[in-house]
């Protein structure tokens, strides 16, 4: 059997993240009405590789979420569970004590996301949302930017936001 996705007019968008993009992190997404009320969403981070003379980030971000509007969907509040996974490998960074070393590792969480849609014009909108779960991380820590020899291998849990958006949205007709 065969299935087709038809949008139309509030049924169908497409997005990126500005936050992340400010962060020189592409990002885009998208999302189609399921329902009266509810919508599948999917937003994808991907940065092939980033290097100069002392520093290096690759990092890939798919994030899955069904929403439950409160109103209509693309219109005003919601809230729906959602998952996360992250990989990525950084190195030379001034954060996470990395300016001598680097980390490489998975980063899963399960949460929920709350947010709201604002309506610029019958096309465009702007999203913002939070997530706050459950996460995971394993990681590898290199002792130097550039070797294999892994000097420990980490875990963390966490509890609390996982994830933050401002969403620049582009409705398809």
């Amino acid at each position: 059997m065969l299935a087709s996705i038809t949008g139309s007019a509030q049924e169908l968008a497409v997005k990126t993240n500005l936050l992340s993009d400010a962060l020189t992190v592409p990002s885009l997404g998208a999302e189609f009405t399921i329902g009266h009320r509810w919508t599948l969403n999917a937003d994808v981070e991907w940065m092939p590789a980033y290097q100069s003379t002392n520093h290096y980030l690759r990092t890939l971000k798919v994030q899955p979420e069904a929403r439950f509007w409160f109103r209509a969907p693309f219109t005003g509040p919601f809230i729906g569970p959602s998952a996360h996974w992250r990989v990525y490998n950084m190195a030379g960074l001034p954060v996470f004590k990395l300016k001598d070393e680097r980390i490489q590792g998975n980063f899963y969480s399960v949460g929920v996301t709350a947010g709201w849609h604002f309506t610029l014009s019958s096309r465009w909108g702007l999203e913002s949302s939070l997530t706050l779960g459950y996460a995971y991380n394993d990681y590898r820590r290199y002792a130097e930017p550039r070797t294999r020899v892994v000097s420990r291998r980490c875990y963390m849990h966490y509890l609390g936001p996982t994830a933050a958006s401002l969403q620049l949205v582009y409705m398809l007709r």
